[in-house]
C-alpha cells in the first residue's frame, strides 16, 4: 500500500485537451470551406449559369 492520496483532478487533462483541439480544428476547417464555397445571394450569376 502507498500513502499517496488519490486526486481525481489530475486525471483526464490529456483527453480534454485532445477534444478541445479537435473542436478547434473542426471549426477552422468548416470556416475555410465556408469561405471557399459561399456565394452571396446578391452576387450576379456567372455567364455559364445564365445560359441555363
Amino acid at each position: 500500500m502507498t500513502n499517496e492520496r488519490y486526486n481525481p483532478n489530475t486525471k483526464g487533462w490529456g483527453v480534454a485537451a485532445f477534444i478541445i483541439a479537435l473542436a478547434i480544428i473542426a471549426n477552422v476547417t468548416a470556416y475555410s470551406i465556408h469561405k471557399a464555397t459561399y456565394l452571396k445571394p446578391d452576387k450576379a450569376s456567372t455567364p455559364a449559369e445564365q445560359g441555363r
